[in-house]
């Protein structure tokens, strides 16, 4: 659903929805609601006019397309799809009819939601979908998370905003830009409950979901100079928070010491960001050094040697996992978040709600296309950064170790067994649990341990390790790209400058 964005001397973004009644209603059965036209008139609250929140003069007026939906709960809760009238195309006043509504009182959500129920009280609507992948567009948001509902005994309903915005303008051309929580505590995105609070105004309920995200990622064409809006839920952060612009082959990402409030419909600017910015993380990402194990490992890559320092945990969708024994998450190759919102470790084997249709199947790999890959088709290939989870997560210099580094482990650390594999260097122990992997379940956890390396082999696999409880190690294996394995970042500082290099500090981020 496409929008047309028009500049008005206003500061906030706010969804505009605007409708006529029409006076050709026609009942063709009293006892069937199937068979009756009803027509709303849709208002937005303040009449799109508010000075709240400061963000510029560019704030946006929402001029409908044709194609444009809502859900209308009537009198007997029934979901029902009402679509923009043709004749309201392009404009700001729109007219959305359908059939199955004719009995109030009416409560309406936008955007027109398959599978949302209405309360029994008629004060909260579930299975609200707001996207944690939303689409970029230049000077705007994507329709699809512009969450609104609204409440009236007639057919002229006014809308409320239940999200807010946040704006960033980057200076140069990237693939997506990721919002990212600092731990668990604040959901971003997934499915929720629509409330209205003690004043009326509404907010997206997480509490109770297993569909959780604690990113939003917005993708697209994202070019330099242009601002770009992110559908937020009314949260605070806490401190570390990051903001990352992906690039093919340099990510950048900032991390901000100090809490956010995102608030209902309206719209923070977080400003513009440019390459040479120096508000960037450094070489440690958002990894401490008490995190970090040196092995004494070096590497050559690329014609240069690499000292590689080993993160102490499993990577996560938010960082790194609190203990060294914990699983983390499961990411298939070349994808930089988990395909699950949820793995329910209740029961055994372990169940998953899956974000992407099907799971861990072939097709969802990323870069896979009718029976062939159409990236990283040649052996020995490694990840570029846009597609390395462990940067797009950590930032700084944080990669998945490629299969010449796996094997360095391997053949130059003593190797133990205590509850998971313990490689001891340099004074020093990496400890690797043995998490299992995930394909329709989660196998072998507590068994044996799959770890991806960044190296791609040809066809349809790439390179890991395989830990075996019995004590066998190799990092010579090969398996299929769509699988959820585990990933353990390191650090590569190139040895010229391992000696001089420090852990990069960052200052508050500054509005």
């Amino acid at each position: 659903m496409k929008k047309i964005f028009n500049t008005l001397p206003l500061a906030l973004i706010v969804m505009s929805i605007y409708s006529c009644t029409s006076d050709d209603e026609t009942v063709q059965d009293a006892n069937d609601n199937s068979s009756v036209v009803t027509t709303f008139t849709c208002t937005q609250e303040n009449d799109g006019t508010t000075t709240k929140a400061a963000l510029d003069s560019d704030c946006k007026t929402i001029l409908w397309k044709t194609g444009d939906a809502i859900s209308i709960f009537d009198g007997n809760k029934a979901n029902n799809e009402y679509i923009l009238d043709s004749e309201s195309d392009g404009k700001s006043t729109g007219t959305f009819s359908g059939t199955g509504a004719v009995t109030g009182p009416y409560v309406a959500v936008y955007p027109y939601t398959a599978g949302a129920t209405l309360s029994d009280d008629r004060k909260s609507v579930s299975n609200i979908v707001l996207p944690d992948e939303q689409e970029a567009v230049a000077g705007g948001f994507d329709p699809k998370a512009a969450l609104m509902i609204a409440k009236s005994e007639t057919t002229t309903l006014t809308f409320k905003n239940a999200v807010g915005f946040i704006k960033v303008t980057p200076q140069f051309d990237c693939k997506k830009i990721i919002l990212r929580a600092a731990n668990k505590t604040k959901p971003l995105a997934g499915k929720g409950t629509i409330k209205f609070d003690d004043s009326g105004n509404p907010y997206i309920d997480f509490t109770g979901s297993k569909e959780l995200s604690y990113s939003i990622t917005l993708s697209g064409t994202i070019t330099s100079g242009n601002a770009y809006y992110i559908a937020v839920p009314a949260v605070t952060l806490s401190a570390y928070w990051t903001l990352t612009f992906v690039t093919e082959n340099k990510n950048y990402m900032r991390q901000v010491t100090k809490p956010i409030t995102f608030v209902r419909s309206q719209a923070l600017n977080l400003g513009t960001f440019a390459t040479d910015g120096d508000y960037w993380v450094g070489s440690n990402g958002i990894v401490s050094a008490v995190n970090q194990v040196d092995l004494g490992l070096t590497i050559e890559q690329g014609g240069k040697t690499y000292k590689v320092y080993f993160a102490k945990s499993n990577l996560t969708t938010t960082g790194l996992a609190e203990n060294e024994y914990d699983y983390g998450d499961y990411f298939a190759w070349g994808a930089i978040k988990p395909w699950y919102s949820s793995i329910d470790k209740s029961k055994s084997p372990w169940t998953a709600t899956w974000e992407k249709t099907g799971g861990y199947i072939q097709a969802n790999a990323p870069y896979y296309n009718n029976g062939s890959y159409t990236k990283y088709t040649t052996d020995g290939e490694i990840l570029k950064a846009s597609d390395d989870a462990a940067n797009v997560i950590l930032g700084g210099d944080w990669w998945i170790p490629t299969q010449a580094i796996w094997q360095a482990l391997v053949d130059n650390s003593t190797k133990g067994l205590d509850s998971g594999f313990k490689f001891t260097n340099n004074g020093q122990t990496l400890f690797l649990p043995e998490a299992g992997y995930v394909n329709g379940t989660l196998f072998n956890a507590n068994s044996d341990g799959y770890y991806w390396s960044g190296t791609a082999n040809p066809s349809t696999d790439a390179y890991y390790l395989q830990l075996y409880s019995s004590g066998y190690v190799s990092a010579q294996q090969v398996w299929d790209r769509y699988c959820g394995y585990s990933v353990r970042p390191v650090r590569l500082v190139e040895l010229s400058a391992a000696t001089t290099e420090g852990y990069n500090v960052e200052e508050d981020f500054k509005w």
